[in-house]
């Protein structure tokens, strides 16, 4: 990986998907750079954790049973306070899933499975909200 960090990532992240084996691999990735992560594998779990926790910055699967990403995007932004980045990780990548992730209320759109430098990326360049 050729992401080079001063200083390391110090972002309180969530990650919301029912795909154990990404959550540990993108769990792993982020607590190396210094994050600290809280992980949900459903959306009614990733909307109480949101609202409880308070994170920086939200990885939301869209394709989760029960309460897809989309209506979790749009239940994050009509119930939390504060400033909360949320990033779709998701297999569906047209340029229409693109647009109705952003009007969902995501703030970036990343198909999966992104480079590990491109999610190391988005979370510098986020700020940490709470610090």
């Amino acid at each position: 990986m050729q992401t080079e960090l001063v200083h390391p990532l110090r972002h309180h992240v969530l990650i919301i998907d029912d795909n154990p084996d990404l959550v540990e691999s993108l769990s792993c990735l982020l607590e190396y750079y210094g994050c600290r992560v809280e992980v949900a594998h459903d959306g009614k779990e990733g909307l109480r954790k949101a609202i409880d926790g308070r994170p920086d910055v939200i990885f939301i699967d869209i394709a989760m049973p029960g309460m897809t990403g989309y209506d979790l995007a749009r239940a994050i932004r009509s119930t939390l306070s504060y400033k909360v980045v949320l990033i779709a990780q998701t297999a569906y990548g047209s340029p229409d899933d693109r647009a109705l992730a952003l009007s969902c209320g995501f703030d970036e759109h990343l198909i999966k499975p992104a480079e590990p430098e491109c999610l190391i990326r988005k979370i510098a360049a986020v700020r940490s909200f709470h610090d």
